[in-house]
C-alpha cells in the first residue's frame, strides 16, 4: 500500500478498508481547465454491498467523479482503483475496469438505442462474444432483478420515464459488475416510479456509487453519504448523521431532505 512520506501513518481499519475496498481513490485530482480543479485531492474508498451516496450543490463534482471511473474523461492524477484494477488510461486497463462498472446515465435515452427492451439488455453480452444460452440466461436474469420481465418484447420508445430507467439499469445487470455508478437516477421520475426504483435499488447486492441531488432518495437507498463541495470531500459518514445537520448542508448549498425537514420543524416547535 503506497502513501506519501508527508501523510500521517494509515490506521491498522484503514488498512483493512483499502484492502478489502472494490472501489478505491487517493488524492485524486482533475481538471476541465488549467485554472480551476473540478476535483481536488478525493480519497475515500469503499466495499462490497455498499450504498454509497455521493451529494453536493451544481458543479461540485460528483458527475465528474463518476465519468473518470469508466474513462468518459480522463487526464486525472492520484490513484483510481476499481476491483483491484489501477486506471492508467490504457485501452486493455480500461477495458477490464467496464466489465467490473455498470454506469447508469442519468438521461437513460443515452443508453436505450435497440428496437426492444430485451435485445438491449442483451446487447453488451453478445458485442463481448458470449454464447447464445449465456445471453439469453443473463437478459432474463436482469429483466427479473429489476422486475420487468413482462416488458422484455416491449419496443424502448413505448416505454413510460421510470420503465426506461429499470430497462437502462437491466442493460448494466446483465454484464454481472461489481460496482454500479448512478448519476441522478431519480431525475424526472413520478412518485410510483421513484418508489419502485427505491426498491429496486435496495434490493441490489453490488456495490453502489449514486450521485444525485435528491436527498431524500439517497436517504432511502444509502447508508453512507460524502458530501462535495468545490472538488473536495468535506464529509463522509452515515447517511442519517448528515442529512439531519441542517447547518453542514446549508454551508453547502443544500437542504434538509424534505421528508425530514417537516419534523425537524415539528421537533423546534415542541
Amino acid at each position: 500500500m503506497r502513501q506519501n512520506k508527508a501523510a500521517r501513518p494509515y490506521t491498522t481499519e484503514e488498512v483493512i478498508q483499502m484492502e478489502r475496498a472494490l472501489f478505491r481513490t487517493e488524492n485524486l485530482i482533475f481538471g476541465y481547465d488549467h485554472d480551476k480543479k473540478a476535483l481536488d485531492g478525493i480519497s475515500f474508498s469503499a466495499g462490497p454491498g455498499e450504498s454509497v451516496g455521493i451529494i453536493g450543490a451544481n458543479g461540485a463534482g460528483k458527475s465528474t467523479l463518476l465519468k473518470l471511473t469508466v474513462g468518459l474523461i480522463g487526464g486525472f492524477s492520484g490513484v483510481m482503483e476499481v476491483c483491484g484494477i489501477q486506471m492508467t488510461g490504457e485501452k486493455e486497463n480500461l477495458r477490464r475496469i467496464r466489465e467490473k462498472c455498470g454506469y447508469v446515465f442519468q438521461d437513460s435515452e443515452n443508453q436505450l438505442f435497440m428496437n426492444t427492451v430485451e435485445e438491449d439488455v442483451a446487447f453488451a453480452p453478445h458485442n463481448y462474444g458470449l454464447e447464445p444460452g449465456e445471453v439469453r440466461e443473463r437478459t432474463e436474469s436482469a429483466l427479473r432483478q429489476v422486475n420487468i420481465p413482462h416488458l422484455g418484447k416491449k419496443s424502448v420508445h413505448a416505454l413510460s420515464g421510470g420503465e426506461k430507467k429499470l430497462a437502462a439499469i437491466a442493460t448494466i445487470l446483465s454484464m454481472t459488475p461489481e460496482i454500479l455508478l448512478m448519476d441522478e437516477p431519480s431525475a424526472a421520475l413520478d412518485p410510483k416510479n421513484r418508489r419502485n426504483l427505491i426498491r429496486v435499488i435496495n434490493e441490489l447486492p453490488q456495490l453502489k456509487l449514486i450521485a444525485s441531488h435528491d436527498l431524500d432518495f439517497i436517504w432511502d437507498t444509502c447508508s453512507r453519504t460524502i458530501l462535495i463541495d468545490g472538488g473536495r470531500i468535506v464529509r463522509d459518514g452515515p447517511t442519517e448523521e448528515i442529512m439531519t445537520d441542517g447547518p453542514l448542508l446549508d454551508a453547502h448549498g443544500l437542504e434538509l431532505p424534505l421528508s425530514l425537514s417537516g419534523r425537524h420543524r415539528r421537533d423546534s416547535v415542541i
